[in-house]
């Protein structure tokens, strides 16, 4: 069977991607310890989703093998990290990648200054990017049309985010939108979250300790695939 791309999923319907691993450094990686990222997806690949979202310092050390296409996590802006390009050149199954990156307040521009000829390149190599783009705890009353102008000025095709109230309002310019899977929920109040999913309409969504810090993880993929798909 052909592997469905992103680039040729997107745009059509929201879509629905799995994290397996949030941090390769942090504490998420105690939480598959016992199993390994690889056994993980394994057990989850044949379910109806759309895709994953891969981190690179975890990935260039131990590809994962999946059947479907994925993002990869190149950057990390507050931990001033960007993996080498020409590395990344050696994967040639490696064609969405994403950055991470916070703003402090409504003039902050570091993530611009960061990330753009960065991004510039990536994009002549052929990669599609998307920005995943917050307000730092420094931001007081964020306003997230200030984030969104961020991952537009950097060169973003796509733009993830927290679900905010009147996130519709959020002029993407031409970007497409995700919703970010947030910190863990018991399950009532995730069922909640993807019912506000629900009603943003055609915006993709990803979900990482959400579904891998949960014991009854595979319920919770066929619920948002139910709700969502």
């Amino acid at each position: 069977m052909k592997k469905e791309l992103i680039s040729e999923l997107i745009g059509k319907k929201g879509r629905i991607f799995i994290v397996p691993l949030d941090h390769p450094d942090g504490k998420d990686t105690e939480k598959l310890s016992k199993i390994g990222i690889q056994n993980f997806v394994n057990n989850i690949d044949s379910m109806n989703f759309d895709g994953y979202i891969f981190h690179s310092r975890y990935y260039i050390k131990n590809p994962i093998k999946t059947k479907k296409d994925f993002f990869l996590t190149v950057g990390e802006q507050p931990d001033n990290y960007k993996a080498d390009i020409d590395i990344l050149q050696n994967f040639k199954e490696i064609k969405n990648v994403t950055i991470f990156f916070e703003v402090d307040g409504v003039n902050d521009k570091k993530a611009v200054s960061f990330y753009k000829e960065y991004v510039k390149k990536l994009k002549e190599k052929g990669y599609v990017v998307m920005g995943m783009g917050y307000p730092s705890e420094k931001y007081k009353n964020p306003d997230y049309q200030i984030v969104a102008n961020a991952a537009h000025e950097i060169g973003c095709d796509y733009f993830k985010t927290d679900l905010i109230d009147n996130m519709n309002k959020i002029n993407l310019r031409g970007m497409k939108l995700f919703i970010a899977g947030g910190p863990y929920l018991n399950d009532d109040n995730f069922k909640k979250f993807v019912e506000k999913v629900k009603k943003i309409g055609n915006a993709s969504v990803s979900f990482g300790r959400n579904i891998f810090e949960s014991k009854n993880y595979q319920s919770r993929i066929n619920l948002v695939i139910k709700k969502l798909g």
